[in-house]
């Protein structure tokens, strides 16, 4: 199952989620996110050597700020996490990097709105993936979970993490998930001492519950 930290910004913190067993890290570009990282903190990451996938999470960003960042941040994946369309999507994907399209689920949520992205998905083998979020009324960090049985009424074929409000406890509620698209976890606020501050020791505990 792949595992994704979000919210990352504090070098010797990314340093530590370095040695874990995790696939993905999160750095947030988004100004209005508790968990921004800003260009000094930016100056401080490019000089790492990343040895995980590294996710850029963007909100309706322009082609041109997230260029900016791919070389610099060694980004091996763009996160859209705003109102960006499948048409935005492709021009990023054209680049040959992949992107993660994050989606705000409720109750009304229509899965048949998913049509422009699948057939994307079908150009793009393999690098066009989603996220199932919780809906908030402004772009995710809330710290709350939506209904999980909601996936229940996703038919489509593209892989999808989950996301929103997580926790240690949750460990083998997500081990019960049988989709076919379910590819892994996003997490954030819930392992965390502050906000952009992971709690390694709790990543680690919920690392050794979900993978035996």
């Amino acid at each position: 199952m792949m595992i994704k930290i979000c919210g990352m910004r504090e070098v010797e913190n990314i340093n530590a989620l370095q040695q874990l067993d995790i696939d993905f890290m999160g750095i947030i570009r988004y100004p209005k996110s508790k968990r921004f990282v800003d260009e000094q903190q930016k100056s401080a990451i490019e000089k790492l050597t990343m040895n995980k996938g590294t996710v850029g999470v963007y909100v309706n960003a322009s082609f041109e700020e997230i260029l900016q960042d791919i070389i610099p941040l060694q980004l091996d994946v763009l996160q859209l996490h705003g109102d960006e369309d499948s048409a935005f999507a492709k021009a990023l994907l054209e680049l040959d990097i992949k992107v993660f399209k994050a989606f705000q689920m409720n109750e009304d949520f229509n899965f048949e709105s998913f049509k422009d992205w699948e057939q994307l998905a079908k150009e793009y083998q393999g690098k066009l993936f989603f996220l199932f979020d919780t809906a908030t009324k402004n772009y995710g960090g809330s710290g709350k979970k939506f209904n999980w049985q909601l996936l229940d009424n996703y038919t489509g074929n593209i892989p999808f993490l989950l996301s929103g409000g997580i926790s240690n406890d949750d460990a083998s509620d997500i081990k019960n998930i049988k989709h076919d698209m379910f590819l892994g976890v996003d997490l954030n606020s819930q392992f965390e001492d502050e906000p952009g501050l992971k709690n390694i020791e709790m990543i680690k505990s919920f690392i050794e519950k979900l993978r035996k």
